[in-house]
């Protein structure tokens, strides 16, 4: 007879669960920051948050860095490690940001699930990884349902601009995925801290020469708390589940954190969802399955 008890639960376990459910419902969340404040202004709070919980996680463990494998960058290091810099930490979060007023923070959630579809489809052409006929299943899948949700049902060529905006950030997170695959003489809290730092920097930069008004005290506090703990903390609990359990282990885990955010989308607003919402659901939950189940597969050589 088995028992179940939380001491058995592997701590990297423990961790990416914890990290998928911050990141998952951290959308919702910036659906509702996005309505009170510029996208700018939302982008340099979360970015303040997020270096003030990495290095809080830091300060707290008294764990230093850990050094990556390269002493000395080369100039592929330096060309990936400012690509995931630029657009990890600067274009995917602005462009999401940006798509979310115009978009039902459910369906934003499940357009998400683009980003597996750009993870794959850079890592085979631009970075030659083996191809596999289980992910193109799940590629073309969650790319039917992507475009199921992004058109505006009038024409053929009718996209909604909010959704197409969703699914140019699941793209550039895509790539930055690959980037962060591929960086070895860089720590991961190092690369972190620069993302969050980088994006903020540029946003305040921006809301300064612009003269984007300030938030409400309340709004501001939310966006510095969603940054702190879903951007921060919950970027510290992935690097240490990835380290502890591969990138393939916590990815296929980390594949659930759109549904998250969908389901926390469906029970926080009252927003109306189409006929399509619901059609594109099961091709989502396909995609994801599929990768999940094609993951665990290769881990334990069956």
């Amino acid at each position: 007879m088995f028992s179940p008890s939380v001491k058995k639960i592997p701590a990297p376990l423990i961790a990416i669960i914890t990290a998928t459910v911050l990141f998952g419902s951290a959308t919702p969340v910036l659906k509702i920051l996005v309505s009170g404040m510029t996208p700018l202004v939302l982008l340099g709070l979360l970015g303040i948050g997020s270096c003030s919980g990495v290095a809080c996680w830091w300060l707290l463990s008294g764990t230093r860095p850990v050094t990556g494998t390269c002493l000395i960058p080369d100039r592929r290091e330096w060309a990936l490690f400012l690509g995931t810099v630029v657009v990890g930490g600067l274009l995917a979060p602005f462009i999401q940001i940006l798509s979310l007023p115009f978009t039902p923070a459910a369906t934003a959630s499940l357009l998400l699930n683009f980003e597996i579809v750009a993870t794959v489809l850079v890592a085979f052409l631009v970075f030659h990884e083996p191809e596999d006929r289980n992910i193109g299943a799940a590629i073309a899948v969650i790319l039917a349902g992507s475009l199921l949700l992004s058109w505006n049902g009038t024409s053929v060529f009718d996209f909604s601009p909010g959704a197409a905006g969703i699914i140019l950030a699941g793209f550039f997170w895509g790539l930055d995925n690959n980037f962060m695959a591929h960086i070895t003489a860089f720590p991961p809290e190092m690369i972190g801290v620069a993302k969050a730092g980088f994006g903020g920097c540029i946003a305040w930069v921006l809301v300064i020469l612009l003269h984007d008004s300030l938030p409400p005290w309340d709004l501001a506090v939310l966006a510095l708390l969603t940054g702190f703990v879903s951007f921060g903390l919950g970027l510290v609990l992935f690097i240490q589940a990835l380290r502890a359990m591969g990138a393939a282990r916590a990815g296929a885990v980390y594949a659930a954190a759109p549904f998250i955010g969908c389901m926390v989308s469906l029970l926080v607003f009252s927003e109306p969802l189409d006929l399509r919402f619901w059609i594109a659901l099961p091709l989502f939950a396909a995609g994801v399955v599929i990768v999940i189940w094609d993951h665990w597969s290769r881990e334990s050589g069956a």
